[in-house]
């Protein structure tokens, strides 16, 4: 399913005067999803990593699209809004670090960054954080959503770098909860648990053959662990 056209056009306008500024965050969240899985789910916002220095730029390109933005101060993220036609359009901004809500767990990304297509026809390209920053960032919170989109970049990723996987745990304090959560969602896949999710997000059943893919790469992911 392809995103809204309210959607790509905001993208394609706020890369292009970040651009401009000179400023380049990265998307993370569904729409990062998109870029590196060939399942497609919808998503109508916009997450977004950026550093402390960029900030100041950013908002001001945001002013300039006609948002409205308020500073989160618990984890110093920005959050805008912006109506367009009957669509709301979201952007919510991580500064430094991506904390989650749900697991009280924060990380911060490396400096690695690819270009990937959102948009079903694979014209519409966006830097991103790394597929493994990616796979960490949906494992740290593993709500029904993000235990999809983690079946679909396992099934649909060519390589994770394990060691960069786990380096990047490491180096931001996550091992243990990573882990742990990878061990839920091998249990999540035996049991059949999220299959209600996945059809709801994917649009369809997932073949006995995938999950099993998904069940050894998470195995393999594991053992892998320094």
């Amino acid at each position: 399913m392809d995103i809204d056209n309210e959607l790509k056009q905001t993208v394609e306008q706020l890369f292009k005067l970040c651009r401009d500024f000179g400023i380049q965050p990265r998307v993370i969240g569904g729409l990062a999803v998109r870029g590196f899985a060939r399942r497609k789910r919808f998503t109508h916002d916009i997450d977004l990593a950026a550093t402390r220095y960029d900030k100041p730029n950013l908002i001001t390109v945001l002013k300039q699209m006609g948002f409205d933005y308020q500073d989160q101060s618990q984890f110093e993220g920005v959050k805008a809004s912006k109506r367009i036609g009957n669509k709301t359009v979201e952007i919510h901004i991580a500064v430094d670090r991506v904390w989650d809500m749900t697991s009280n767990q924060t990380y911060t990304l490396s400096i690695d960054s690819v270009e990937v297509p959102i948009d079903d026809a694979g014209l519409l390209f966006v830097p991103t954080v790394s597929a493994e920053d990616l796979l960490i960032l949906k494992l740290m919170p593993l709500r029904d959503r993000d235990l999809s989109d983690v079946i679909a970049l396992f099934l649909d990723l060519p390589e994770i770098d394990a060691r960069t996987f786990w380096a990047n745990c490491e180096r931001t304090g996550n091992t243990n909860h990573i882990t742990a959560q990878l061990r839920k969602l091998e249990n999540a896949l035996k049991s059949g648990d999220f299959r209600e999710a996945w059809a709801d997000y994917y649009g369809e059943p997932l073949a006995k053959r995938d999950i099993v893919a998904v069940i050894e790469k998470v195995r393999s992911l594991l053992k892998k662990k320094s």
